[in-house]
């Protein structure tokens, strides 16, 4: 985008205005709700360790988080230990996804008992494209049945033309577990389209905004074809450095109340109520 245009979209908003003066949004706390933290094999990620996030979290007035530590995804022995323990030492700042592994399904029982104990949790995450196991695999079913009862989240990995996780697969499921919200990683690159019409049709379908959300265009299409209200901030940090994922926000064209919904609003009631639920539960 031109300097003319990034100028012309800050006089619209109030929003990204501030974000150009003060360097950071100072009036509206972000709610970052797809991130990961600790090293990842075979890369580099300056940001990854804890304490640099949440030092990049208070530069960014990041709120709060929702995280699958790379420790979950990958190491079936660490398992969720590393999520725990920072949402022990941080527990307004940190919520986690419980990190399922399929081909671990013989101690799932132990996973849901697990779950229930941990203060935090709000929810479940999935990564078949890297599991290789499809979302709609039997071994997920108690994690489907157990979630829907609750009314938890579950952001999955998807990607278009995936054997795993395609949006249609969501789709499916969102159907078959009306009450669980189903949260799309990276609204499918390759079927946007697809994840965006599912979102729109489908009461408990979100987009989320990593990796997709930098395409020019894209944010704005998501919200005029399936509203504000279905779209949540997620960077993938410490992947993508969040203060360039909000401004691919601030500087998409949609208004204030819409950038207001899609960083802050829609993650805090969609994790309050899960926390409400749980709450209720005892």
């Amino acid at each position: 985008m031109s300097r003319t245009g990034i100028a012309e979209m800050a006089n619209r908003s109030r929003l990204a205005r501030e974000f150009m003066e003060l360097g950071r949004l100072e009036s509206l706390p972000i709610i970052d709700i797809h991130t990961h933290m600790g090293p990842f094999y075979g890369t580099y990620l300056p940001e990854a360790p804890l304490p640099r996030m949440l030092a990049e979290m208070e530069r960014e007035n990041i709120a709060w988080i929702v995280s699958a530590p790379h420790s979950a995804l990958f190491d079936p022995i660490a398992g969720n230990r590393e999520i725990v323990a920072a949402m022990a030492d941080h527990p307004k700042k940190i919520y986690g996804y419980y990190t399922v592994n399929p081909h671990y399904s013989d101690r799932i029982h132990e996973d849901l008992a697990e779950y229930d104990a941990i203060d935090n949790y709000v929810g479940f995450k999935l990564l078949p494209d890297y599991h290789k196991y499809p979302l709609t695999g039997d071994r997920f079913t108690p994690i489907y049945e157990f979630a829907n009862e609750r009314g938890l989240l579950l952001l999955s990995h998807t990607w278009g033309h995936s054997r795993y996780n395609p949006p249609g697969m969501i789709a499916e499921l969102a159907v078959k577990y009306p009450n669980i919200r189903f949260l799309m990683g990276h609204s499918a690159p390759g079927e946007t389209d697809y994840a965006i019409e599912a979102a729109a049709s489908l009461p408990n379908v979100y987009l989320e905004l990593c990796d997709t959300g930098r395409l020019n265009g894209l944010i704005a299409k998501m919200v005029r074809e399936a509203s504000s209200e279905k779209v949540v901030f997620g960077t993938d940090f410490p992947w993508y450095d969040p203060h360039y994922m909000l401004g691919s926000v601030l500087f998409s064209g949609i208004d204030d109340r819409e950038i207001s919904n899609i960083v802050h609003h829609n993650a805090a009631a969609l994790v309050g109520g899960v926390l409400q639920r749980k709450a209720k539960r005892g």
